[in-house]
C-alpha cells in the first residue's frame, strides 16, 4: 500500500520544527553569526538528535546540510516578503507604502538580530549553494519603493528625483542604519533601534519637502 504523500502544510510544520532544532544548538554553543568555522561543525548528526528525528526523516525533508543551512534564512526572508507585500498592497498612498517598507525591514533585523546578521552582516564561505542573482528591478523591495515614489510624483505628493536611484539611495539608507551601529559599535551611533527611526523620518522629509533632488 503505497505511504500518503506529505502535505505542504505538514512539510512547512516539519522544515520549521528541524530548523528550530539548529536554532537551539546555535544557542547552547554560542555561535555568532561570523563565527563559520562553529557552524560548519553543526553536523546532520548533531540535527537529527536535538529534534530527536531519524537521518530518514531529516532527508524525507531537506535534502542535504546545504539545503538546511540556507533554508534557516531564505524562508525566514520568504515570509518578510509575503507580509510586506500584504501591508504594502493595503497601505493608503504612497508615502503609507514607503513607511512600510522601511518600517518593515527594519522591524525584521531588531527583532531577529542574529538572523539579520547572518543573512546580511556576514561574508559567505562558499559553502552554501549561490543563489540565482536577479536584477535589481526585480527584487521586490526596490520594486514597490519604484512604484510607490512614480504614485507619489504622479499625484504631486513627492518632488521630481529619479525613481530608481532614489530606491537603492533609501534602501542603502535604512539598511546602513541598522549595520553600522553593529559593525561599529565602538563608535557611539545611536542604538539599532533608535537609528533607523531618524533615518526614515530624514528619507521621507528628502522626498516630501523638496523638488528637485
Amino acid at each position: 500500500m503505497p505511504r500518503p504523500s506529505i502535505t505542504p502544510e505538514k512539510r512547512a510544520e516539519m522544515r520549521s520544527y528541524i530548523r528550530d532544532a539548529v536554532v537551539r544548538i546555535v544557542r547552547r554553543r554560542k555561535i555568532t553569526p561570523n563565527d563559520t568555522g562553529a557552524w560548519n561543525k553543526i553536523t546532520i548528526r548533531d540535527v537529527i538528535k536535538e529534534a530527536d528525528i531519524s537521518i530518514g526523516t531529516f532527508y524525507k525533508y531537506f535534502k542535504d546540510r546545504a539545503d538546511l543551512a540556507q533554508t534557516l534564512w531564505t524562508e525566514p526572508v520568504d515570509k518578510l516578503r509575503s507580509e510586506m507585500q500584504a501591508e504594502f498592497d493595503q497601505a493608503d498612498g504612497p508615502e503609507k507604502q514607503i513607511r512600510i517598507l522601511l518600517e518593515q525591514y527594519a522591524r525584521f533585523a531588531t527583532e531577529n538580530p542574529q538572523l539579520f546578521k547572518h543573512i546580511f552582516l556576514t561574508i559567505p564561505d562558499g559553502r552554501y549553494r549561490p543563489e540565482e542573482k536577479i536584477e535589481l528591478k526585480d527584487e521586490m523591495f526596490h520594486r514597490n519603493l519604484c512604484a510607490a515614489f512614480k504614485e507619489g510624483q504622479q499625484s504631486g505628493v513627492f518632488g521630481d528625483f529619479d525613481v530608481g536611484q532614489m530606491a537603492q539611495i533609501f534602501w542603502a539608507a535604512i539598511h546602513g542604519s541598522l549595520a553600522l551601529p553593529i559593525n561599529l559599535d565602538r563608535v557611539g551611533f545611536d542604538s539599532p533601534g533608535q537609528l533607523p527611526s531618524h533615518m526614515i523620518e530624514k528619507l521621507m522629509a528628502m522626498i516630501l519637502n523638496n523638488s528637485n533632488l
